[in-house]
């Protein structure tokens, strides 16, 4: 992951907008992976196991026709 560093002011309308064209430019690959790297930092930071990683759930429904 290229490290990306740029300063907004906390009121700036741009940063919201450069964000998001950042993330959307990123796959979901590179998504998942800088959002397992928050989640091991924050886990971290609480003192919490933070190898056990993200539950996968899946439900499957069956929906009625109509």
């Amino acid at each position: 992951m290229e490290k990306y560093v740029k300063k907004y002011h906390l009121e700036d309308p741009q940063q919201y907008k450069d964000e998001r064209e950042y993330w959307r430019s990123k796959t979901p690959g590179e998504r998942l992976a800088a959002l397992e790297q928050l989640r091991k930092q924050y886990m971290k930071l609480k003192g919490i196991d933070a190898e056990q990683g993200v539950q996968r759930v899946c439900k499957i429904i069956k929906r009625s026709e109509s």
